[in-house]
C-alpha cells in the first residue's frame, strides 16, 4: 500500500512510502499511534521511518547476540537513534535505570532523537528520563514502547510538544531471529535488492587473540560486546562503538578512517563524562593498521570485536596481545557490518 508522507529526507522533497506484506511482528506497519492510526502516514517524514527501522535493528540484534552468548532470559533494553545512527543504548534488569543510562550516554546527541524501549512506558520512566536530563523532560521526536501507562503521554506532551507516541506489543517479547526481509535501495537508474544481514557473533566460537579473562569478566565482556555489536551494525559506516557496564558511552559513525573512529568514540565518551577504562569496543570492519587498536587500548578498552581481512592482521593481533587487549574476530566476508550506504 502506498502512503503519502509529510516529506522525504528534507522538507522540500515530496515523498510516498510503500509497505510490503510480511508476518514480521516488528513490521513498521504494525506500529500504531495513540489514536490507533498507523505510524506511517500524515505528519510523518521518511527520517522518522528510517530512525524507527534502525531502532528495531539494534534491539533485535542485541536480543539475538545476548541469547547466543549469555542466555535466553533477556534484560530490558532501550535505544535512542538520531538521523539514522544510535546515540544512546543500555540494557539491565531495572527499566528506570535502563532509561536513565540510555539518555546519559550522549545527551547532546540524543536531543531530538527517537527512543525505543522493551518495557511499558510509565510515569516512573518519565521521572528517570527527567532525572537524567537535569530535571526536565528531554525532547524526543518519537517514543516507541510495548504500551503506555494511562495519562503518561499527556504528562510528556505538556513538556515536549511534537513527540510521536507509537506502540507495538511485540516490543515486550523480541523475536528470537533478526529480520530476514530483503533490503531494497536505489541509485539513479539502478535498484538494489540484497539479503538482510544474518550473521550474529558467538564470541566463544570465533577466533580470539589476547589474554585469558576470568569467567565473570568474560560474561561481562560478552554482554557488553553484544550491545556494542548491535549498535555498530546499525550505524552508518565507518563506525566504532564503545560500551561499558551495559551502556553505550561513545558511538563514532560515518568516519573515513578507522583510527579516527576509535579516537572519536573515546572522545565522545569523555565529553559526556564517562569512564572508558574497562570498556569494550566493536568496529564494523577490520583495522588496517595497529593504530586503531592502540588508540582504544590507550583509552582503557579491554576487549574488541572486529573483522579480519587486512594484509596487516598479524601485526594488529600481535599489538592487541602485547597491549593486553582481547580481540575477537571473524572474516570480513562473513561478519562485516557496513550500513547506511
Amino acid at each position: 500500500m502506498k502512503t503519502k508522507l509529510k516529506y522525504g529526507e528534507n522538507p522540500h522533497q515530496k515523498a510516498t512510502a510503500t509497505n510490503r506484506p510480511t508476518t514480521d511482528a516488528l513490521a513498521i506497519a504494525k506500529f500504531k499511534r495513540e489514536d490507533g492510526r498507523p505510524f506511517v502516514g500524515e505528519g510523518i517524514s521518511w527520517i522518522s521511518v528510517t530512525d524507527l527501522g534502525r531502532l528495531l535493528q539494534v534491539i533485535e540484534r542485541f536480543a539475538a547476540a545476548y541469547r547466543k552468548n549469555i542466555g535466553t532470559s533477556l534484560p530490558y533494553v532501550a535505544v535512542i537513534v538520531k538521523h539514522g545512527s544510535p546515540c544512546g543504548a543500555a540494557f539491565g534488569e531495572n527499566p528506570a535505570d535502563v532509561a536513565y543510562a540510555t539518555w546519559r550516554g550522549d545527551p547532546q546527541a540524543a536531543f531530538g532523537g527517537s527512543l525505543i524501549v522493551t518495557f511499558p512506558f510509565t510515569s516512573e520512566i518519565v521521572d528517570a528520563l527527567m532525572k537524567a536530563n537535569g530535571g526536565k523532560m528531554p525532547f524526543l521526536s518519537a517514543i516507541a514502547a510495548p504500551s503506555f501507562e494511562k495519562g503518561v503521554t499527556e504528562k510528556i506532551g505538556a513538556k515536549s510538544k511534537g513527540t510521536h507516541f507509537i506502540s507495538n506489543k511485540a516490543l515486550g517479547k523480541i523475536p528470537a531471529k533478526v529480520s530476514a526481509l530483503p533490503e531494497i535501495k536505489s541509485v539513479r537508474d539502478y535498484v538494489l535488492e540484497q539479503t538482510a544481514p544474518q550473521f550474529v557473533p558467538v564470541f566463544s566460537k570465533i577466533e580470539y587473540h589476547g589474554p585469558a579473562f576470568s569467567k565473570k569478566d568474560l560474561q561481562e565482556i560478552t554482554a557488553d560486546l553484544s550491545l556494542a555489536y548491535a549498535v555498530c551494525s546499525a550505524s552508518t559506516s565507518n563506525t566504532v562503538s564503545v560500551v561499558r557496564g551495559g551502556m553505550l558511552i561513545g558511538n563514532a559513525v560515518g568516519q573515513q578512517k578507522r583510527v579516527g573512529s576509535a579516537k572519536l568514540a573515546l572522545q565522545l565518551a569523555r565529553e559526556s563524562g564517562h569512564e572508558t577504562k574497562g570498556a569494550v569496543a566493536v568496529s564494523d570492519s577490520y583495522f588496517p593498521f595497529p593504530d586503531g587498536v592502540e588508540a582504544l587500548a590507550d583509552g582503557g578498552v579491554r576487549a574488541i570485536y572486529a573483522t579480519s581481512g587486512s594484509v596487516r592482521d598479524a601485526l594488529v593481533f600481535a599489538r592487541a596481545k602485547e597491549l593486553g587487549v582481547g580481540m575477537f574476530t571473524v572474516p570480513d566476508k562473513e561478519g562485516r557490518m557496513f550500513a547506511g550506504h
